[in-house]
């Protein structure tokens, strides 16, 4: 459906089939406002139709639940079916379209002949890769796949009985995958009789071996100034040894002290009891409390998987993140204080001294978000996480009941899709409707109008003229 045939079904509530222009408010039933911020909204039958265009132009158009498509950026656009079965995007010269497990991608949807891709997961593969070559491959069958995990090219035949990837131009060859593999080239020497005894040599870099895998595991490495060796025996012992470090363990994974130049770290045992000194900062009484510190990024947990917290510390500004799953999580974003021009830099971080940014919600209640001056609160919030875009493009409205939204000074409250509204435009004009039954409006100049039943009785006056109206037709001077 285009937006042009949903507004000809919005005749039946104000009368054209042409673009409506003028601002009207019939409730849930249909309107057409501004926002706080200068966006316009057009409503019909509650959440179920709208069209909105914000004051840079970026469009958002739903028939909620079935579709929905938006302008994100001036470069980004999104729409959706009844999602999650379909999702569609752009982004600059790419285009992308989902339909449950099959996904498409045209690299450059400007060129005819551009790189893309079409996977049906888990049985049809199909594409031109970059270098413009076609590819296909049917799963387990047979085929041809290529730029996939990370590899360029990958043929297979009646997977696992036989599989040739490559990745540059390093070339591996499977038989009853993962049981035998072999590769030689320049870079790389594997061979493998899972589980049995293998090899995987990279020259010049390490060379790792096993048998009966994973018991017995040992490697060499070679790299400029961590070289060393290292072997592991299931479950009783491992050791490692390289130039800039060295590790021990006793009864692996679960007690193991390493240290080197940069740090000390131990499990006493993993993953009860976990702990770091030096570049990284780290202790963790698993499951029920710890934190990590690591360059400008410092956390932890508590009672995991539930409780975690973040600061991160960025260049110009600090973030604090804290979660409570799926009950509780906020984020905010705080401007730091800029240096005087006379003083030197020290090594002490700036202090934090205006939240710039601030998002909040206590699921499934309510969810506030404010960037500068803008900000936004609703009740309910089913959903448990933050910012998935179809969600609140198709579904959101559905059970967000009351909204309280701000931009400087102006302010809006609407409460079940319009039922009640109340609009503040800073100190010039305000209005409050309860539809159907009653409306007021008064602006900074004096006039001020109200109406019954949508207009059965009114008054308006301005200035020193004031009028009765009645059965919205003439008015009654008084």
């Amino acid at each position: 459906m285009r937006p042009t045939l949903a507004l000809a079904f919005l005749t039946l509530f104000a009368g054209c089939a042409t673009p409506i222009k003028t601002d009207f408010d019939w409730g849930p039933v249909a309107s057409r406002l501004r926002d706080p911020a200068g966006s316009t909204h057009l409503k019909v039958l509650g959440p179920i139709y709208e069209h909105a265009a914000d004051t840079n132009k970026l469009n958002l158009w739903a028939v909620r639940p079935f579709y929905s498509t938006a302008a994100e950026t001036d470069e980004k656009s999104a729409s959706e079916l009844l999602w999650p079965i379909e999702f569609s995007w752009d982004f600059q010269n790419n285009h992308g379209r989902r339909v449950l497990t099959s996904f498409y991608t045209d690299f450059d949807k400007t060129n005819s002949n551009s790189r893309w891709h079409w996977w049906c997961f888990p049985f049809w593969f199909q594409g031109r890769d970059a270098h413009g070559t076609n590819y296909a491959a049917f799963f387990p069958l047979g085929g041809s796949l290529h730029e996939f995990l990370f590899q360029d090219e990958a043929n297979f035949v009646l997977w696992p009985l036989y599989i040739h990837s490559r990745l540059n131009d390093e070339n591996s060859y499977h038989v009853l995958w993962p049981v035998f593999c072999r590769e030689n080239n320049a870079k790389n020497d594997r061979f493998r009789v899972w589980p049995l005894y293998g090899w995987n040599i990279r020259h010049d870099q390490f060379d790792k071996r096993f048998c009966l895998w994973p018991f017995v595991t040992w490697a060499s490495y070679q790299h400029p100034g961590s070289s060393g060796y290292g072997y592991l025996v299931l479950p009783l012992w491992g050791h490692m040894k390289l130039e800039n470090q060295e590790s021990w363990m006793l009864l692996p994974p679960f007690f193991k002290y390493g240290t080197s130049a940069k740090k000390k770290m131990g499990y006493t045992p993993w993953p009860v009891i976990q702990w770091a000194s030096g570049d990284i900062e780290k202790f963790y009484v698993w499951p029920l409390w710890g934190y990590k510190n690591y360059g400008h990024i410092h956390g932890g947990f508590y009672l995991w998987p539930l409780g975690w917290w973040r600061h991160l510390d960025r260049t110009g500004e600090t973030v604090d993140r804290y979660t409570f799953a799926p009950l509780w999580f906020s984020e905010s974003a705080w401007r730091k204080a800029a240096q005087p021009p006379t003083q030197q830099p020290t090594a002490s971080t700036a202090p934090a001294t205006n939240c710039v940014a601030r998002y909040w919600h206590l699921w499934p209640l309510c969810a506030y978000e404010r960037f500068g001056d803008q900000s936004r609160f609703r009740t309910l919030m089913l959903w448990p996480m933050r910012h998935s875009a179809p969600i609140e493009r198709e579904y959101a409205p559905f059970w967000t009941l009351y909204t309280h939204t701000t931009a400087g000074t102006n302010s809006d409250d609407e409460l079940l899709w319009g039922l009640v509204r109340r609009q503040r435009r800073g100190t010039e004009s305000s209005r409050f409707s309860l539809f159907p039954l009653v409306d007021w409006s008064h602006d900074h100049h004096g006039a001020s109008e109200w109406n019954l039943l949508k207009g059965v009785l009114g008054y308006e006056r301005s200035g020193t003229n004031a009028s009765v109206r009645l059965l919205w037709f003439g008015h009654i001077g008084l």
